[in-house]
C-alpha cells in the first residue's frame, strides 16, 4: 500500500493518528479490541468456521434525506443497501449493520448526525452531498478517527490541501470530471470559444474552473461566465445573457436546476451547442429532461449505458428493486459497499478503525463504472466518460462516445504544482 502523506489542513484538521485512535476507542466502536474467543470453551467459535467470530461492522450513512438534495441522498443509500441485500447483509464474513442520519443540507444538522454516529461507535461513515456541509463537519470526523468515504460531495480540497488520513472519496472532486471535457471540447469538438453557465456555489465554481483550466491550456478561450443561485426557479434571465462570441456553452447544474436550465435554453432558442458536467444530464433527471437534453455532450465517471456485465447487472438490480432510473449517486452507494467489502477482505487480523483506514487506501475494485482505486490523498482514480444524450429504443440515455482511463483529480498536472496554485473555487469570475 502507498503510504499516505500527512497534509497541512487549513481547517485545523491535523491530528496525531494515535490520538484519533484513542478517541475511536473511547467511542465504543464495534471494532474495539476484544479478547478473542477460545474455541475450546466457546462453541460458537468452532475452528472449522472461520467467520464464526467475525465482528459486526456498523456503517453510518450520512446523506441529505430532506431538502434540495434529498433524491441524491436516497439514491446513495439505496445503492449501498442493495449491494448489502444481495450479499445477505454480510461483507467478507462480517454482518453489516446500517445506521442512517439526515444531513438536511445543513452544517449544524450534519454535525449532530456525525456526533451521534461516532458516539454510537460506527466503524465507517459514508455519504455527504453538499460540499459546504462536508467542509463543515470534516474536523469532527478527523477528530473521531472514523474512516469516511465521501460518496458525492466534490469539494476539491477535501482530498487536496485539506487531505486527512481517514477521509476518502470515491466520487469526483468538483473539477476532476470536468477537466477532460475541457481538452475534448477544444481539440475534438473544435469549439474555439466558450461561455460558462452554472450554479453559484463551491461545486459550480470548482467544476467551471477545472473545465476552463484544461480548455484554455488546450488553446481555446472562455469568453463569458454566468452563475445563478442554487434552486433558481427561472433560468430565462441567465440564458438570455449568453454572448454571441461563444461558439458553445458549457453548463454545470445538477438536480432540478439542470431540468429548468435546459428547458429555458430550448425555450429561448439559444443557438450554440450545449455541453457540460455530467451531473447536468444525470439519469436521475434525464427521464424528465428528455428532448431538451438531446445531443448534449457531457463528461462523468459513470453512465447507465456503460457496456459491461457489471454495469448491466447493477442497472437491472437497482431499477427492479426501486422502480427508479439508476444514477451516478446510486452507483456511488453500491461502489462504497464494494470498497468496504474489499477492505475487510484484505485485513489479516483484527478489524479496527486504524486497520480499516489502511485497508481502504489500498483497495482496487471493478465497480459498475469500471476500475477504481485511490491515490495517496484518498481520492478515487477512474475512467471519465464523454457521453452524448440520445434516445435509444424510446429511452433517453447518456451514450458513451469516448473515454479517459485512469483520470486522477489532478488530470495531467503535477500534483504539487496544482495544489500550490490558486484554489479553483477562487478563480470563478476570472475567465472571461
Amino acid at each position: 500500500m502507498i503510504a499516505r502523506p500527512h497534509r497541512p489542513v487549513r481547517l485545523g484538521l491535523a491530528l496525531v493518528v494515535s490520538l484519533a485512535l484513542v478517541t475511536a476507542a473511547c467511542a465504543g466502536s464495534a471494532v474495539q479490541d476484544e479478547e478473542p474467543a477460545d474455541p475450546a470453551t466457546d462453541a460458537s467459535a468452532a475452528p472449522d468456521d472461520p467467520d464464526a467470530d467475525a465482528q459486526p461492522i456498523t456503517v453510518g450513512l450520512v446523506n441529505p434525506l430532506t431538502g434540495p438534495f434529498a433524491a441524491l441522498g436516497e439514491d446513495v443509500n439505496d445503492g449501498f443497501r442493495l449491494y448489502l441485500d444481495q450479499h445477505d447483509g454480510m461483507l467478507a464474513g462480517h454482518e453489516v449493520v446500517v445506521e442512517t442520519e439526515d444531513t438536511a443540507n445543513d452544517v449544524a444538522t450534519a454535525q449532530e448526525a456525525v456526533t451521534k454516529l461516532t458516539e454510537d461507535g460506527v466503524d465507517l461513515l459514508a455519504g455527504f452531498v453538499n460540499s459546504g456541509v462536508t467542509y463543515g463537519v470534516a474536523a469532527d470526523i478527523v477528530d473521531s478517527g472514523v474512516p469516511l468515504v465521501i460518496t458525492t460531495a466534490g469539494a476539491d480540497d477535501l482530498t487536496q490541501r485539506d487531505a486527512a488520513d481517514n477521509i476518502f472519496r470515491l466520487s469526483y472532486t468538483s473539477s476532476q470530471d470536468a477537466m477532460p471535457l475541457g481538452e475534448y471540447a477544444c481539440t475534438e469538438l473544435g469549439h474555439e470559444t466558450m461561455a460558462i453557465i452554472g450554479l453559484d456555489y463551491a461545486f459550480g465554481w470548482e467544476a467551471a474552473s477545472g473545465f476552463a483550466t484544461a480548455y484554455e491550456d488546450a488553446g481555446c478561450d472562455v469568453v463569458q461566465e454566468i452563475y445563478a443561485a442554487l434552486g433558481t426557479s427561472d433560468w430565462a434571465p441567465f440564458v438570455q445573457q449568453i454572448d454571441d462570441r461563444a461558439a458553445a456553452v458549457w453548463a454545470v447544474a445538477p438536480g432540478s436546476d439542470g431540468i429548468r436550465l435546459l428547458q429555458a435554453y430550448r425555450d429561448f432558442g439559444v443557438s450554440q451547442p450545449l455541453i457540460g458536467h455530467g451531473s447536468t444530464t444525470d439519469e436521475q433527471i434525464l427521464s424528465e429532461q428528455q428532448a431538451t437534453a438531446d445531443g448534449v455532450v457531457t463528461s462523468l465517471h459513470y453512465s447507465a449505458a456503460i457496456d459491461s456485465d457489471d454495469n448491466r447487472a447493477f442497472v437491472t438490480a437497482f431499477e427492479d428493486e426501486t422502480g427508479r432510473s439508476v444514477s451516478q449517486y446510486a452507483e456511488h452507494g453500491w461502489a462504497t459497499a464494494q470498497v468496504l467489502e474489499a477492505a475487510l477482505e484484505s485485513i489479516d487480523g483484527e478489524v479496527t478503525r486504524e486497520t480499516l483506514v489502511e485497508a481502504i487506501g489500498g483497495v482496487e475494485i471493478d465497480a459498475p463504472r469500471g476500475p477504481l482505486r485511490f491515490d495517496e490523498y484518498g481520492q478515487a482514480i477512474y475512467t471519465v466518460y464523454v457521453r452524448r444524450v440520445a434516445e435509444v429504443d424510446g429511452t433517453w440515455v447518456n451514450e458513451v462516445v469516448d473515454s479517459y482511463p485512469d483520470t486522477s483529480q489532478f488530470w495531467t498536472y503535477d500534483p504539487e504544482e496544482f495544489m500550490a496554485g490558486t484554489p479553483l473555487a477562487e478563480l470563478h469570475g476570472t475567465w472571461d
